[in-house]
């Protein structure tokens, strides 16, 4: 999960929130062992929500961990770094 940093408006922010996404869904375009990788936007007005969720599905570990270290991944992290100021991670097998 994101969440990305204060805007000066909602719209700001809503456009924000909105490349962040698109950065994210081209990602199971370019890493083939991606099996599955939704991006959601949250609605909740929440003060404790994130921005941005994602769920994705990998074949095993070893896969989830070349993700991780793929030129394209890490280059989106470089990219959000502009965006987001802070995330959180779940990896869990089941």
């Amino acid at each position: 999960m994101f969440k990305l940093r204060d805007y000066d408006t909602p719209e700001e922010k809503m456009k924000a929130i909105e490349r962040v996404r698109a950065e994210l869904i081209l990602l199971k375009k370019k890493i083939p062992f991606i099996l599955e990788f939704n991006v959601g936007i949250n609605f909740s007005l929440d003060d404790a929500a994130y921005d941005l969720v994602i769920n994705s599905s990998f074949s095993s570990k070893e896969d989830l961990q070349n993700y991780q270290v793929h030129q394209d991944h890490q280059a989106f992290i470089l990219f959000n770094k502009d965006y987001s100021i802070k995330k959180v991670v779940l990896d869990y097998e089941y």
